[in-house]
């Protein structure tokens, strides 16, 4: 069984350099042995893929018909090697949210577990927040790591029933103010203070759900939803310190810290809103299948980490 795809790789390869003798010779077989692979290949195929009477060797109207096919096949193929030496090696596919490289708790969490285990064979993939969620339910990655939406007055998130969570942390959302703002200096935020008052929240890159929520506990308080063309955690915060206005602050990062010497004298001041019940959660996911032991050793070095925080 050619598992490799061979003839499709030779079909392409004569296809993009439009010589059987170059073709042969990038493959590294002999001239004979490739025509002799590209006869069998016409035969089984009932038509042929390359016109032979000009000096250049051209595809025919099947072969270029064909290529496309031809080269998802050999994708597929490498992504079937790629598959099984994951499976030999043990290899750890991680996810993580792109942003999630700011986010300390997170960083720490891969960090101390490629320190412990310096010989694993870990790939950490950076996915939205969607891709992760199907990626876990299509078995391309083994874990992934996100922040979440959790309410602090409930028991927990709303579960998938094929997902496994372990909660690393929770944090709860504030809201970030111009330290001129009337409510700078309030000991917390009410639902009072949040009427009519302008507030820019997150976009969906964060997740649908994580923004959803907190778009429905503004507006029930009667806060105005001010939508800035860049919304992402980060962009936010930019967008308040310019404009001298209020927004969300997931508080996962020290925003002074990864902006830099543009905010040292932002002057922007972070309040609670305990009336919103709003916090997010870091959580490790997991299919509730039987899982790798590389999976295996990276769960539990995240529930050790739960238990050292207590």
């Amino acid at each position: 069984m050619d598992l490799k795809a061979s003839p499709f790789k030779a079909f392409l390869k004569i296809a993009e350099l439009g010589s059987f003798t170059k073709a042969a010779h990038a493959l590294h077989v002999s001239q004979p042995a490739l025509s002799a692979s590209i006869r069998e290949m016409e035969r089984q195929l009932g038509f042929d893929l390359f016109d032979r009477t000009s000096r250049r060797v051209d595809l025919t109207k099947e072969g270029r018909a064909f290529v496309a096919n031809a080269r998802r096949l050999v994708l597929e193929t490498d992504w079937l090697h790629q598959k099984a030496e994951e499976i030999r090696t043990n290899a750890l596919r991680l996810a993580v949210q792109p942003h999630s490289v700011f986010f300390p708790d997170r960083t720490q969490l891969t960090d101390r577990f490629l320190q412990q285990y310096p010989a694993a064979n870990v790939e950490i993939l950076a996915l939205g927040h969607v891709r992760i969620f199907n990626a876990l339910r299509e078995d391309d990655i083994d874990l992934a790591i996100v922040i979440e939406p959790r309410s602090v007055e409930s028991d927990g998130p709303v579960r998938d029933e094929d997902l496994e969570r372990l909660v690393i942390r929770s944090q709860p959302v504030t809201l970030l103010l111009p330290e001129e703002h009337a409510l700078a200096h309030r000991n917390e935020i009410t639902p009072e203070d949040l009427r009519e008052l302008p507030v820019a929240t997150i976009s969906r890159l964060h997740g649908v759900a994580l923004a959803e929520m907190v778009a429905r506990a503004l507006a029930s308080a009667g806060a105005v939803l001010v939508r800035p063309p860049e919304a992402d955690a980060f962009s936010l915060v930019r967008h308040a310190s310019d404009e001298r206005t209020s927004t969300i602050d997931l508080g996962w990062f020290d925003v002074r810290s990864y902006l830099g010497l543009m905010v040292r004298d932002m002057g922007m001041i972070s309040k609670p809103v305990p009336a919103l019940g709003l916090a997010t959660q870091l959580s490790v996911l997991r299919r509730r299948r039987e899982q790798r032991p590389a999976a295996l050793r990276f769960w539990e070095h995240a529930r050790l980490s739960v238990s050292n925080m207590k």
